[in-house]
């Protein structure tokens, strides 16, 4: 396996790193997680300590790529792109630097336009997905729709997950999950607060507690689908009925109708708790070309190599706004809106997969155009996601105009 090797010292702020001490890494021949030294992982792999944010610190399971991979022509340079922001003038390069950026694709449909890798990195290095990851959790559930595992996204969690009845997913619609209105009480507002959210969960993660359980620890805040309120929660529980309901686990799944059939080339790790959960809403350790792959495949309306992967209609639906609930104003986010499991950008049309710390897949139909980024943006993603939309926007409009 081939994960980032440098780091910065901020890397001991996120808080999942709490287990520095061990690092759970995958058997591939056996499919089985082992926890290594950190010292020992970090000499076989050619890490630097202390561990980057894109370091594995629960068990994986490998995702096999395609026997047929998706082309990706011609090698890029690197663009000469200005714009500005908050009445100050920017080029792309600066925006790279100044947000801790690892890895960055554009593609022109599949030809590679700009590709640079940062800090040591290249194209063979696996980086964190963390939230892009929901966005490939949400197409597995769009074939699994299209397939009738799933009967309906109006049906209830619970149709699938029973063990969920009398928690606060109890008798939501599928579609609020993924709208990230299940109602359910969860504060995700600040990944620094060790004791709520995502971050808690992860900790408890690490500790052992298998997030099934954390799910049935929930409680309803308010009705279902009524507002909007950023969950990871929410898209683990998608994942595990999205397992329940197919009867494979989330690896096999995404493996056999996404990551195959879609054309990808490399490898994929699938983070999963101590007890075998698959994620889901995070924790796809993949490659920058994978990525935008991934990316390419939303621009294709859901086709790869002249099949169909994700339906189309999916596609279309999940990368737009459906509810007055997910719009830019109610969700408060620098003019993105959300929907399902995507999140849609100001510029019309445009929308991104999107993770902390600087992660994106963003798709720009009417310029076929997708950029991709990896990113160590431990202190400053937040301002930088709001600042993302004006800086591809003029990536896509150069591009897209040449």
């Amino acid at each position: 396996m081939s994960f980032p090797r440098k780091v910065t010292i901020a890397a001991f702020l996120v808080p999942v790193m709490a287990t520095v001490g061990t690092l759970a890494l995958t058997d591939v021949a056996e499919g089985h997680a082992k926890a290594t030294d950190v010292r020992v992982a970090a000499e076989t792999e050619q890490f630097s300590l202390p561990a980057l944010i894109h370091i594995p610190h629960y068990p994986l399971t490998p995702v096999q790529p395609s026997s047929t991979p998706v082309r990706l022509s011609g090698t890029g340079k690197p663009l000469d792109v200005s714009y500005t922001y908050q009445g100050q003038r920017h080029t792309i390069t600066d925006f790279l630097r100044r947000s801790s950026t690892l890895g960055f694709l554009v593609l022109h449909d599949d030809k590679v336009v700009d590709e640079r890798y940062f800090q040591g990195q290249n194209a063979d290095s696996r980086f964190n997905s963390w939230s892009v990851g929901k966005s490939i959790t949400a197409a597995a559930i769009g074939v699994a729709l299209n397939e009738g595992k799933i009967r309906s996204v109006d049906d209830p969690v619970t149709r699938y997950v029973p063990e969920l009845k009398g928690t606060g997913y109890d008798g939501v619609p599928l579609i609020d999950v993924l709208h990230m209105a299940s109602g359910v009480k969860w504060d995700e507002s600040n990944y620094f607060n060790f004791t709520t959210g995502a971050t808690a969960a992860q900790l408890r993660l690490v500790l052992g507690t298998p997030l099934t359980d954390v799910a049935k620890e929930s409680v309803s805040e308010r009705p279902p689908g009524t507002k909007w309120n950023y969950d990871s929660m929410d898209s683990f529980v998608l994942a595990w009925v999205l397992s329940k309901a197919t009867g494979q686990s989330l690896a096999s799944y995404v493996q056999d109708k996404i990551w195959k059939p879609a054309g990808m080339k490399s490898t994929l790790y699938l983070g999963k708790d101590w007890a075998g959960n698959g994620l889901g809403y995070c924790c796809y350790h993949v490659t920058t070309r994978d990525l935008g792959r991934f990316g390419l495949l939303y621009l294709n309306q859901g086709k790869a190599q002249g099949k169909q992967v994700v339906p189309a209609g999916w596609v279309r639906d999940s990368t737009r706004v459906t509810v007055p609930i997910n719009e830019p104003g109610q969700i408060n986010s620098a003019g993105w809106g959300y929907g399902s499991q995507w999140w849609v950008a100001p510029t019309p049309g445009d929308y991104t997969a999107n993770g902390v710390f600087g992660q994106n897949v963003y798709v720009s139909p009417r310029d076929h155009v997708v950029i991709v980024k990896t990113s160590q943006d431990v202190l400053t993603y937040s301002s930088h996601f709001a600042e993302l939309a004006t800086a591809f926007r003029a990536v896509a409009d150069a591009v897209g105009g040449s």
